[in-house]
């Protein structure tokens, strides 16, 4: 199974949305994903790909309803609260390049 195929399983997994809803253009909040369940589903990913999860700045993508220990340790060591107006897009296509190489999408070589 792809990369892709294997991120959009998971998501569908997390989300309880078919797999055919689920594109790489999609984003986080298009499929109702936010708080809890986005962290979640970060972190799952992260697992499973072996992304050094401590570097992510969730900050820039979800808010601070998000109160798993994950988004817990982030809001610690990033220590940036970002208004809502300020919050970036997560799209499904930027989880797929993550996992294909292996670090946060955004995060410089």
């Amino acid at each position: 199974m792809s990369t892709e195929k294997e991120v959009i399983v998971l998501v569908a997994q997390r989300t309880g949305r078919p797999e055919s809803s689920i594109t790489p253009e999609k984003t986080f909040s298009q499929l109702g994903i936010d708080g809890d369940d986005a962290v979640e589903l970060i972190d799952e990913l992260c697992r499973r790909y072996q992304v050094p999860a401590e570097k992510v700045d969730l900050n820039k993508y979800i808010g601070p309803e998000g109160a798993g220990l994950f988004n817990h340790v982030l809001y610690a060591v990033s220590r940036k609260g970002r208004s809502s107006e300020e919050r970036k897009e997560l799209r499904i296509g930027d989880l797929i390049k993550t996992a294909e190489d292996r670090r946060w999408f955004d995060m410089p070589e």
